[in-house]
């Protein structure tokens, strides 16, 4: 691991460690440096705030996840949610916070794309709607975000076993819906 990485990983376990006590709205740049006798100069070196870094924390655990491995679409839908169950009194926490920057406009960009490869393989085929991508992808976050925030959650592969459902279920109308030519709107 790069010297960089060492620096970032150490800020990123100064927040987690912090937001174990402190909610995240009232952690200043200034306690995280604090926690393991880091400067701030460092840190805006690093990140430009603590949005940032939340954002590096998932980014980075994400990639190691992924590494060198293939997953089926549905594979990686299981190994995301499993690793957001695993690190869910985190994820609880930041998927909280709203707004600019915020850790749920970041994964907001990072699960569109996403959601659209899984809809191109689902159905077969690459003229979707953008309105259909937008409709699973604000679906499957929300759902995400509430998932996660039930003191008594499901586990992640009972979460995935109901969205692959659900998603099959309306894709495979869809589907019918487009080999039949129909369009509901001009009805």
């Amino acid at each position: 691991m790069s010297e960089s990485n060492i620096t970032k990983r150490a800020y990123g376990d100064a927040l987690k460690e912090i937001m174990k006590s402190i909610p995240f709205e009232k952690i200043t740049v200034a306690q995280i440096c604090e926690k393991y006798g880091m400067s701030r100069n460092s840190f805006y070196y690093h990140f430009k705030d603590k949005y940032d870094l939340v954002a590096w924390i998932f980014d980075e655990d994400y990639v190691n996840l992924v590494k060198n491995q293939s997953f089926t679409p549905w594979g990686f839908m299981e190994m995301l949610c499993g690793y957001l169950y695993e690190n869910r009194d985190f994820y609880r926490k930041v998927l909280k916070i709203q707004g600019q920057n915020s850790f749920s406009e970041h994964f907001e960009e990072f699960i569109y794309p996403l959601m659209q490869n899984q809809l191109h393989v689902e159905c077969g085929c690459e003229n979707i709607p953008p309105i259909c991508i937008d409709f699973m992808a604000d679906g499957f976050i929300c759902s995400i975000r509430r998932w996660l925030l039930e003191k008594e959650c499901m586990t992640a592969e009972q979460f995935v076993s109901v969205f692959k459902t659900l998603v099959e279920n309306i894709v495979v109308g869809y589907s019918r819906q487009a080999e039949n030519g129909e369009n509901k709107s001009e009805a």
